[in-house]
């Protein structure tokens, strides 16, 4: 029964889109996958190995110190909104690699390390108390020569 519904969507997907469409779709997925876990890659090397048990304050609100000249402040707002963007492209991502083919739950947890919001460290302990997740973090830092995650 899979098996014929898989054919009819096949014939289906050909019939509509071609053949060449469907394999410039395929290789576009593999370019982008890849693409993708470099950049994850490159992101959970750069975080600090003490980050997830770190209790420094993590800007909460878009909100530039007082002693900030305008031009330091206006930075702080367009690199702080940046944050929040990239957080939430990440966050959206992660979702759509729970059903999709991706590290869903790292994706998600690097976004949510990124939005500013009451409850993180909650929501971000809650993702870290899965093993998966630990191991895949640690995994990934060690490969890259860097000293793994320490964790509460």
């Amino acid at each position: 029964m899979l098996r014929e519904l898989y054919n009819k969507t096949v014939a289906y997907l050909t019939d509509i889109f071609g053949e060449n469409f469907i394999l410039l779709m395929f290789l576009l997925t593999i370019a982008v996958s890849i693409i993708y876990f470099i950049v994850i890659s490159y992101l959970i090397t750069q975080l600090d190995k003490r980050y997830f048990i770190c209790k420094k304050c993590h800007p909460d609100v878009l909100t530039a110190p007082s002693n900030c000249s305008l031009i330091n402040k206006s930075l702080t707002y367009i690199v702080t909104s940046m944050k929040i963007i990239v957080g939430i492209f990440f966050l959206l991502c992660g979702l759509v690699m729970l059903v999709l083919p991706g590290q869903g739950l790292i994706t998600m947890l690097i976004g949510l390390s990124l939005l500013p919001f009451p409850g993180k460290r909650m929501i971000e302990r809650s993702l870290l108390s899965r093993k998966s997740i630990r191991t895949s973090l640690n995994w990934i830092r060690i490969k890259a020569n860097k000293d793994p995650f320490i964790f509460d």
